[in-house]
């Protein structure tokens, strides 16, 4: 359906408010004319009832006086003869009816009311009062008083308002053919007077459709009044304008699309590097307050989006200081920001903070300030709780390795020089070179086996030969390349009911077997049978086997048992047992590289069971 175009919609709605306004103006003036008229006619008819009520209330003073009510019944048939007279009525001072008369077709007849009927009286006896029927409007009530000295009775008159209601219909019936002339002649004089404009429009409208069509290209004007050629004309000359302007722009567009795409690229990259980064990155904008924290942060400190987003520098910093220790808090970000000392300004200083709580992490901290328009410095977070913990251990690692073998050298340094500048009897010389020969022995022991710890953390199992071993042969010749003690009895073990086989290096698992069992009978030295033994159990889908070494010794507190793995520790505080404190150390290296368990369950004074549990092979 082809839309109407305006100028000819707006024929029809020029007529229609042309002929609201009319309608309105008539309406209005009918309404004045109507209220002038009919408060003349009523006032009118107000006036001629005073003047017929007061005149009965003159005349029938004399006959009330006498109780003649055959001439009062006379005075009122008579005055039924004016018009509009609808009912007359006389009454005494209190209400009683005495004649009462009425207009009726034919002939107008006296009313005979019950004896004793009385009417509501008037307040005052001073004036007359009109009363108009509000619900009808067809009738009004006048009374007067029958004053002799004193008020004798009351004259009521009940007067018909039909004259107004005749010129109220008389007035709407001209307003509505006055009315009815005025829209046809109106709308007609509005179509002639319009014609020819909407014409010209529509010649201004065709050649705006032509135009828009036209993708730029020139038009020849279409006929019309001069003031719509100009129009045309401007029409014409400015679609060419903007025609050139949008080529113009759509190449802008185009070419700021690229660079948006390129920036949104970019964009994705850096948020997927911010992402992905384990590093912690903390952006502030131009007012000082945080507009970005990136999940690695919130991961370092425990810390929530909504908790730090929006925080200002030393909000900031007093929350990330109340997370660290006493003795590593956070300086804040006005300090890390500020001044180095040679008076430049600060692009790559750190500081190093400790969290508390159970994140415990070591973070190291530095600032950079930024040119953008939208970032003004940012804080990088960077988790060296690993790096530190292995200072740490390295630290104490060396302090105890030279601590350990500093004892033996200084027996082997002590007695060697003595041997040198002393003479001694064969006996005394045989003791003596004894406990340089056990001293080296120890020396050595703690050496290989330090060599052995560092070779397995480097090569995490590279230069292991690993393949299919059976459990029960691994252990048999574990216990037989074991020697016990002198005075000890060998190693009491069970027997497989069936092979289990698993994938193992054999000479690791036998060196784990091995220091099993040395721990078991140094720890156990008041004797007593150590016993290994086998089970079995599901680890996940997973089968293992467990190798059991237990023994009967002095066992181990909760707290010893919290750090038996840790590297030289040993339970024994006497000094009295030998050993190096590596040897559960290693174990649990071997074991781990073979993806299996350590288990050990201790009580002091009755003994240690320590479990190996290695996945089983199918075969």
């Amino acid at each position: 359906m082809t839309r109407r175009w305006l100028p000819r919609r707006m024929q029809p709605q020029l007529m229609l408010l042309i002929s609201v306004i009319l309608l309105i103006v008539i309406a209005a003036h009918s309404g004045f004319n109507q209220h002038q008229q009919v408060t003349t006619a009523q006032r009118s008819i107000e006036n001629q009832a005073n003047a017929l009520v007061k005149n009965l209330a003159v005349s029938v003073a004399k006959p009330l006086v006498l109780g003649s009510l055959d001439e009062l019944d006379n005075f009122l048939l008579r005055s039924l003869d004016f018009p509009d007279v609808l009912e007359l009525l006389i009454t005494d001072a209190e209400g009683r009816i005495l004649s009462h008369v009425r207009r009726a077709e034919g002939k107008n007849k006296i009313i005979i009311d019950a004896p004793g009927t009385r009417l509501s009286l008037p307040q005052s006896a001073d004036s007359t009062f009109i009363v108009t029927d509000e619900e009808f409007g067809s009738h009004m009530d006048v009374w007067a008083p029958v004053v002799v000295g004193d008020t004798l009775g009351w004259v009521h008159g009940d007067f018909s308002t039909a004259a107004l209601d005749t010129i109220r219909q008389q007035i709407i019936v001209t307003t509505v053919v006055s009315a009815c002339v005025s829209i046809v002649f109106g709308s007609l004089l509005l179509f002639l007077a319009l014609r020819r404009p909407v014409r010209a429009l529509e010649h201004a409208r065709n050649f705006a459709v032509a135009l828009d069509q036209s993708e730029g290209n020139s038009l020849s004007v279409m006929p019309a009044p001069v003031e719509i050629e100009d129009l045309q004309q401007a029409l014409h000359n400015a679609s060419l304008r903007l025609h050139h302007q949008r080529q113009e722009l759509a190449n802008i567009i185009e070419e700021l699309q690229g660079k948006e795409a390129v920036v949104r690229d970019r964009n994705a990259q850096l948020d997927a590097i911010f992402t992905l980064s384990p590093d912690g990155f903390i952006s502030f904008d131009h007012s000082g307050r945080i507009q970005y924290a990136n999940h690695a942060f919130l991961h370092m400190t425990g810390l929530r989006q909504e908790s730090v987003f929006g925080q200002c520098e030393a909000e900031f910093s007093t929350l990330l200081a109340d997370l660290c220790l006493p003795s590593a808090r956070f300086c804040g970000v006005s300090a890390l920001s500020d001044m180095s000392p040679n008076g430049s300004a600060v692009e790559g200083r750190r500081v190093t903070i400790e969290l508390l709580g159970p994140m415990k992490r070591v973070l190291q901290v530095g600032a950079r300030q930024s040119r953008s328009s939208s970032v003004s410095q940012i804080l990088y977070f960077r988790d060296i709780t690993y790096e530190s913990e292995v200072d740490r251990m390295k630290s104490e690692f060396l302090s105890t390795a030279a601590h350990e073998l500093r004892t033996p050298m200084a027996s082997i340094y002590g007695y060697s020089e003595l041997l040198v500048h002393e003479s001694y009897d064969e006996a005394t010389r045989k003791e003596l070179l004894e406990t340089i020969h056990r001293q080296s022995e120890l020396m050595a022991s703690i050496i290989n086996e330090l060599l052995d710890l560092a070779r397995i953390e480097a090569r995490r199992g590279k230069d292991f030969d690993i393949k299919p071993v059976e459990v029960d042969a691994l252990v048999e010749q574990s216990i037989r390349g074991f020697r016990p003690p002198p005075d000890r009895l060998a190693p009491v073990c069970e027997r497989l009911e069936s092979a289990m086989w698993i994938q193992a290096d054999a000479g690791k698992i036998q060196q784990v077997i091995t220091n099993l069992l040395a721990n078991a009978y140094k720890y156990s030295p008041g004797g007593g049978v150590v016993h290994i033994g086998y089970s079995s159990r599901k680890n996940g889908t997973q089968s293992m086997v467990g190798i059991t070494v237990a023994d009967q010794g002095m066992g181990m507190s909760p707290e010893q048992l919290a750090r038996v793995f840790e590297r030289f520790y040993r339970a024994d505080v006497s000094g009295k047992i030998p050993g190096t404190g590596l040897g559960m150390s290693i174990v649990k290296e071997i074991v781990d590289i073979h993806h299996g368990i350590v288990e050990i369950a201790s009580d002091l004074g009755t003994g240690t069971q320590v479990t190996v549990w290695l996945p089983t092979l199918t075969l």
